[in-house]
């Protein structure tokens, strides 16, 4: 046998393990660079937003809202597309980045990076996503923060103002002192939003899968017999979902006691789109052209058996920018607006 046919097995012996080595290597980068996305919050980031957009629905959140409530705004900032809000210099966006840089700087926590899903109640802050409770910890503790603890569970108390808790490194809650214990108290005994079925199947059928969703309890769920037969009646709910995919376009379901009432209500809502002057008159002059255009693309639809009126409506980012500068602009806060105006005449007929 020759020398050179000798040499070739050494030699294939030799291509073997470096290919073996490589592969190793490979391994190896590949763990590393999970391990180091996981340290870094990259590794949940990415698939929060794959859940996200896979299983958007997430009534489980909603365990943490006392049952009490009468309604709720949930944000999922994974599929918000930010330039449906209008331009980067606009109101909405500066807003936006305004808000998440001053809670960052005050709590560490980076609503566009951090936070998964955020429910917004009157009285508490739900958000879901990966929160570092001993970080949390030291940073409130400059602000004179102290620890507390309730039913096992510990939160971070500002007497007299505030509190904030982290459960299982995933959960935040942020409210007042005694609306954080009956968040606590209602996912314990099961008396939370998510046991209301007026407010989950409004929710279901608007669709989770909107970035931004919320409903409205205007009134008991279950009618009189006399509000049914009459049909004069308020709204009973208002549901409504924002996508932001392709532009700003909103979807809205208000119910109604009877198909009679609904049918009434899209009538006075024909009525008041058509008042030109009556909306400047309510937001101001730039903001009601807006509304006014707003209001006249939009589609009203009455759903004979659910006695549902559904409304469908876009918004150009212009338009956004012009009602979000009106927003900014108003005297007073949202409820002193809402008592002067009383916006829900605007949705219930005359009994």
């Amino acid at each position: 046998m020759s020398t050179e046919s000798a040499s070739k097995p050494a030699r294939g012996a030799g291509a073997t393990k470096k290919r073996g080595k490589a592969r190793y290597l490979v391994l190896l980068g590949f763990a590393f660079a999970v391990f180091l996305a996981a340290q870094t919050g990259l590794l949940g980031f990415g698939l929060a937003r794959l859940r996200a957009a896979a299983f958007p629905k997430d009534e489980a959140l909603l365990e943490y809202v006392h049952g009490s409530a009468q309604g709720v705004l949930i944000v999922d900032p994974h599929q918000i597309e930010l330039k449906s809000l209008g331009a980067e210099g606009g109101a909405v966006r500066q807003h936006i980045e305004r808000t998440r840089e001053d809670i960052k700087k005050a709590t560490g926590v980076d609503l566009g990076f951090d936070v998964d899903k955020l429910i917004l109640s009157p009285s508490l802050v739900v958000a879901r996503g990966r929160f570092d409770e001993q970080k949390l910890a030291a940073r409130l503790a400059e602000l004179s923060y102290v620890q507390a603890e309730y039913k096992g569970t510990k939160y971070l108390l500002r007497a007299g103002e505030d509190a904030i808790a982290v459960r299982d490194g995933s959960i935040l809650l942020y409210g007042a002192e005694p609306e954080i214990r009956a968040s606590i108290d209602a996912e314990a005994a099961g008396t939370s939003l998510a046991s209301r079925d007026e407010a989950t199947s409004r929710l279901a059928h608007v669709g989770w899968d909107h970035p931004i969703l919320g409903v409205a309890l205007l009134a008991d769920s279950k009618p009189s017999l006399r509000a049914i037969l009459t049909g004069s009646t308020g709204p009973r709910a208002v549901t409504f979902g924002v996508s932001t995919e392709g532009g700003l376009s909103a979807t809205v379901a208000i119910d109604a006691a009877s198909a009679d009432a609904a049918e009434e209500l899209r009538k006075l809502l024909e009525e008041k789109r058509a008042d030109l002057e009556g909306l400047k008159a309510l937001v101001g002059p730039e903001a009601g052209v807006a509304l006014g255009e707003i209001a006249k693309r939009a589609k009203l639809t009455v759903e004979q058996g659910a006695g549902r009126l559904s409304i469908q409506a876009d918004v150009r980012p212009e338009e956004l920018d012009a009602l979000a500068k009106a927003g900014e602009k108003a005297s007073g806060s949202l409820g002193a607006m809402y008592k002067n105006v009383r916006l829900l005449q605007l949705l219930a007929p005359g009994g």
